[in-house]
């Protein structure tokens, strides 16, 4: 037996036979795997949560430095030292960080949005400050958080800003930005998934953010819509239309992010169970791996923020507030080498004989030289999916996501059904809303049959 690397795979090659483990982590994500933070709130503890972070093969956190703690005295800006504890500490070892340069200050334009020239100056001298203070430490900015939306304005403040503030108040600070570091990655947009749908993101780029910044930044939740549209799936195609709504107005390819997401697991109303969350998480992550322009999803977020059970926003964490996992964070563990380093290379057509709406989605990867195929059911039941293959004596590996890996000969009984022969180059899985991983070779493998196996 002997253990090799490959990329973010640990694998383990058994008697001719590759299988996979988690790795403990790695930083060379071609597509950002991202978690959302509060440690600029003072949440959690700082090492147990990066320790947990890195383990579960994230490579980012989002979080901020706001401009009313930098800059409390008119003209003078410091770095507090807890934000500064908490960039440095997860920039040295190895964790990405995408910091928010966000909301008002009261000693400019009375605590609102920066719109006079003051304040956007202000808020520029700001921002340079802190690009210039991180130096490397920070290779990733967003230009505030929720705009099109009153978050963390002033009481008297708390309504949605206008696309023409934005754009004004980003094309100014943007190249401020760049000479101050040409290598940052400075992201517009970061508004809600209903400032999508309302014009808001696309108001900007009407107004030409595209040519003034280095990528485009959304949230994405759906979990408050009714099923079919509140699954991954549906997110993922709506996500596609923006992404070509961005196409359309640049004439090539727009660097896309996705900075919050998340299926809250509170109990009630848009709750979501939360194996049912974790199954979501995994299928939306290996979806955005689809799209050529989308580089990074940020889940929201790492850590709970409470124990009321019925409070959405208590309820968003990979983890519970005491860190004690929840399915979603070792689903991540599970999926994060082939979302951090897998290439797609097509989706295997699963409507064969009588069913032509097959609700099972089969995804393909490559991790290296090997192949990787992703299957779940898009309608959250299970399906017995039978797989054919022309190399019988090739081994597969198999793992659902959140469980262990094992290995299967090929080779198949339907002895339910009173029949006795052996079919040797077949292969019968039941999937439903969890993603199963099967690996090694898969060349020359397809889908004979997929059946309904609902519960009792």
């Amino acid at each position: 037996m002997r253990r090799v690397c490959c990329g973010l795979w640990v694998l383990w090659v058994v008697g001719g036979v590759v299988a996979w483990d988690r790795p403990a982590y790695a930083t060379d994500q071609a597509f950002v795997i991202g978690a959302c933070t509060h440690f600029s709130q003072g949440k959690g503890i700082l090492d147990r949560n990066l320790e947990r972070i890195k383990q579960a093969g994230i490579a980012s956190i989002r979080d901020e430095v706001g401009w009313g703690a930098v800059e409390r005295e008119k003209g003078k800006l410091a770095m507090p030292e807890a934000f500064d504890t908490y960039v440095r500490r997860a920039a040295g070892q190895g964790v990405n960080v995408l910091l928010i340069l966000d909301y008002g200050n009261r000693l400019y334009d009375d605590g609102d949005r920066p719109r006079s020239p003051e304040a956007i100056e202000g808020f520029c001298r700001y921002a340079e400050f802190v690009v210039r203070h991180f130096g490397k430490a920070v290779r990733l900015y967003e230009i505030w958080n929720e705009w099109d939306i009153s978050i963390g304005m002033p009481a008297k403040y708390r309504q949605g800003g206008s696309v023409e503030d934005y754009v004004k108040l980003f094309k100014a600070v943007y190249p401020r930005m760049k000479a101050a570091d040409s290598g940052v990655t400075v992201m517009a947009g970061a508004c809600t998934s209903g400032g999508v749908k309302k014009g808001w993101l696309e108001g900007i780029v009407k107004l030409g953010v595209l040519g003034a910044c280095d990528a485009i930044s959304i949230h994405s939740y759906n979990y408050s819509e009714k099923f079919p549209q509140r699954g991954p799936e549906a997110c993922a195609a709506w996500m596609a239309g923006v992404q070509e709504m961005l196409r359309k107005y640049k004439g090539s390819e727009v660097p896309f992010y996705v900075t919050e997401m998340g299926w809250p697991t509170h109990v009630g109303k848009n709750g979501t169970d939360p194996e049912l969350s974790g199954s979501y998480l995994a299928r939306l992550y290996l979806l955005a791996l689809t799209s050529p322009s989308f580089k990074g999803l940020w889940w929201y977020d790492f850590e709970d923020d409470g124990w009321k059970a019925e409070y959405n926003e208590d309820n968003f964490g990979l983890v519970r507030p005491d860190l004690t996992p929840k399915p979603a964070y070792d689903v991540l563990a599970d999926i994060a080498p082939v979302v951090a380093q897998g290439r797609y290379v097509g989706r295997l057509s699963t409507s064969v004989g009588a069913n032509h709406d097959s609700p099972v989605q089969i995804l393909r990867f490559k991790m290296g030289r090997e192949d990787c195929w992703a299957l779940w059911s898009v309608d959250d039941q299970e399906y017995q999916v039978i797989l054919e293959t022309n190399m019988p004596a090739q081994p597969v590996m198999i793992r659902q996501a959140g469980h262990d890996t094992y290995v299967t000969q090929w080779g198949f009984r339907d002895w339910t059904n009173r029949r006795s022969e052996l079919v040797p180059n077949r292969l019968s899985l039941v999937v439903g809303p969890r993603p199963c991983l099967i690996g090694n070779d898969l060349s020359g493998v397809s889908v004979v049959e997929v059946i309904p196996r609902p519960r009792s």
